[in-house]
């Protein structure tokens, strides 16, 4: 699993899981959006800033949030915990199945030794 971000316009803080394996849906991107983040565009492959200082300050002024941080809050950094932890167990899934296949192949080469008498 990976998690992607829609870039349509500014981006709205959301995001979704998709399987590693799967396309990349119109309109969304794997980059994770920059932090602090105001009024963020997805342009040319990197997400940019389209917030002026003047309009940071303002919204900062204006939202009493006592919450309020410059970094992720704890539900995003969840979010990108439980992605990053998804996507290693995808690997992991892999290496075991690669693991399996090789076994199989040994087993059928230790049969076919041990019919031949030694």
């Amino acid at each position: 699993m990976k998690v992607i971000y829609p870039t349509n316009g500014i981006w709205d803080g959301s995001s979704s899981l998709i399987d590693t394996d799967d396309v990349m849906p119109s309109g969304c991107t794997d980059v994770q959006p920059i932090q602090p983040a105001y009024a963020l565009e997805f342009r040319d492959g990197r997400w940019v800033e389209t917030a002026t200082q003047d309009e940071i300050d303002h919204w900062a002024e204006t939202h009493s949030d006592p919450d309020f941080k410059s970094e992720p809050n704890m539900v995003d950094q969840l979010k990108l915990m439980v992605g990053n932890l998804v996507a290693e167990n995808a690997k992991k899934d892999q290496s075991i199945k690669q693991l399996q296949t090789m076994t199989g192949t040994l087993v059928a080469q230790i049969a076919e030794l041990n019919k031949g008498g030694n």
